[in-house]
């Protein structure tokens, strides 16, 4: 059956609103990124101030607001914040990328190798697994890829080409007000360095316009002069400390890690599998010089827009995730490899893959099976500790034990047939895109349930229940740390935290000005408050503190609850 190019988009933008949509209120909110930007949204909602964000009392001026405006949005139209209505942003962001750069693949290399490129950045490992938590970068991503669609239609357009001129700016405006000053830098350098290295260095100035610079300012200057005016100290914050000292590895607190250049480089293979093994024949000298030689102009925009985005944070701070604005240049150009293969007769790099995939998902189900048999424990109590390994985005796989690996039998043994299976498959049967994505669809399934068994190590939500169901008038409750370690217990319990000695991290900034409650207790003030027994505490802290926590409060010292390696402890059983 052949389907039109109509319905082959719809059939990609149903896989893709199945995946992200359908997963968004599965597992609970993570402590950390995921329930703090959305605890930051609701709080704003809460105390109806749209310019400074807030989070438990405190400043946290951080980010632009377009993102937690969207979340916002989805709380007042979808119902109140839940796990659902706060991922239904991000997911629906990524649906909306997914069709922009089946456009923007359209525009270069033709509608099959766009269509391609768009079901590659869908069914990619990394796109699902960076946006599977609620950070602004999914919708930064989405705002310059569509700056640079206008800069294409721009290039092509031959009636009113000014109106695609004043979408580059307007859509340059929303990503500054959605990731700060990279929403014009990584945008500007793309299409500079495209018009520069195709020779037409001379068209960069039809894009300055007045009239376009002053839709930029009249989108992006109200909301940084209305907080600089509310918040002193602001613009050096924002500017300074988030923007060039970030860049240059110097932002204070230094409470971030750094991934090594070779493995930030490298891992690119994961996050664009499977679909990264049809990508890297375009290192073959032989391939690019072809692959130029036939679309030279075609091709540069995708490769500027991936070395800019690489290249950059090479010389800064690195994560895995901030090279997530790059994902659907890489996207394209596997895409346009995909189209390629698929139509000769040699396709080396399916066979790779194909053979990887059938080996490893042969390991995957070897090592279901074996632990078949044995006796199942605490799989938390059995987990290693790696905290130098923590800067990686997937460092705590390093945390398992042959005996916790034990949990996980059902999602090993549905990775080992989604692996095992499709990717084999897609290499001898013709349908090679539907194979790899039902593949991929299959494997994310696997991962969901892994994220619902790994759940106790990454959210509090089970004893923020707990909380709830106990809790009366003025009670407190106290995280053993800062917020990101347990911000999904602020989010569930819709309730003020004490952080105990948690001036640091995030909130260190917000923390200094005057008008902050008195959220930071010590180990002092923590000791009185138990002591004096006037408040009932819930106290929730970790394994990992529990000898320190015996120390300092040696009497009163009841357990309530016990979830992964998370204590929920109070002062009082009543």
């Amino acid at each position: 059956m052949k389907f039109s190019e109509k319905q082959l988009l719809g059939l990609l933008l149903l896989l893709a609103t199945a995946i992200y949509v359908g997963s968004a209120g599965i597992p609970a909110l993570l402590d950390d990124a995921d329930s703090f930007y959305a605890e930051v949204a609701r709080t704003m909602k809460l105390r109806g101030d749209w310019i400074t964000p807030y989070i438990n009392g405190v400043r946290y001026m951080e980010k632009p607001p377009l993102f937690y405006w969207l979340v916002i949005l989805s709380y007042k139209l979808f119902g109140d914040a839940n796990t659902f209505t706060a991922r239904l942003p991000t997911a629906l962001t990524v649906v909306a990328l997914v069709f922009v750069t089946t456009r923007l693949g359209k525009l270069l290399f033709g509608a099959r190798a766009g269509w391609l490129a768009g079901l590659a950045l869908a069914t990619s490992f990394g796109t699902f697994l960076f946006t599977r938590i609620i950070l602004p970068d999914a919708l930064f991503t989405l705002l310059l890829s569509l700056t640079l669609y206008a800069f294409l239609r721009w290039e092509r357009e031959t009636e009113e080409p000014q109106r695609w001129v004043l979408a580059i700016y307007a859509f340059g405006a929303l990503a500054v007000m959605a990731r700060g000053l990279i929403g014009v830098l990584f945008p500007g350098g793309i299409i500079i360095g495209t018009l520069v290295l195709t020779g037409r260095w001379r068209e960069i100035f039809k894009l300055i316009s007045l009239k376009c610079m002053l839709l930029f300012f009249v989108i992006a200057l109200p909301w940084h002069l209305a907080i600089g005016t509310r918040n002193p100290g602001f613009y050096w914050f924002y500017f300074i400390n988030e923007h060039v000292l970030r860049f240059l590895g110097k932002r204070l607190p230094k409470d971030y890690g750094t991934v090594p250049l070779l493995p930030f480089w490298l891992l690119h293979m994961v996050w664009l599998f499977p679909w990264s093994f049809y990508l890297v024949t375009l290192l073959k000298p032989a391939n690019f010089k072809a692959a130029w030689q036939e679309q030279r102009r075609e091709l540069m925009l995708p490769v500027v827009w991936v070395l800019l985005i690489l290249l950059f944070f090479s010389f800064s701070s690195r994560l895995e995730y901030y090279t997530l604005p790059a994902f659907p240049a890489l996207a394209l150009l596997a895409g346009r490899q995909c189209e390629k293969y698929w139509e000769a007769q040699r396709n080396w790099p399916g066979l790779v893959l194909a053979s990887l995939g059938g080996l490893l998902g042969i390991a995957l189900i070897v090592v279901a099976v074996t632990l078949a048999g044995q006796a199942s424990g605490d799989m938390f109590a059995q987990l290693k500790d790696n905290p130098e390994l923590y800067v990686y985005y997937l460092g705590h796989l390093f945390d398992l034990t042959p005996e916790s690996l034990l949990a996980l039998r059902v999602p090993l043994v549905l990775a080992g047939v989604a692996f095992g299976v499709f990717l084999p498959l897609h290499y001898f049967r013709p349908s090679k895109a539907a194979l790899l994505a039902l593949g991929m669809a299959f494997f994310f399934v696997a991962a969901n349930l892994a994220f619902l068994v790994f759940a106790p190590r990454m959210t509090s939500k089970p004893l923020a229940g707990e909380i709830t169901r106990r809790a009366q008038g003025d009670d407190v409750i106290v995280i053993d740390g800062h917020m990101e370690e347990g911000s999904s217990v602020a989010f569930y319990t819709r309730h003020p935290l004490l952080l105990r000695n948690g001036r640091i991290s995030n909130l260190q900034y917000g923390s200094h000005y005057p008008d902050v409650p008195p959220v930071f207790p010590d180990d002092a003030r923590l000791k009185q408050m138990w002591e004096e027994n006037r408040q009932r505490i819930f106290l929730v802290t970790f394994q990992a503190k529990q000898a320190q926590l015996e120390a300092l409060l040696p009497a009163n010292r009841h357990l309530l609850a016990r979830y992964g390696d998370k204590l929920l402890l109070s002062n009082r059983l009543d």
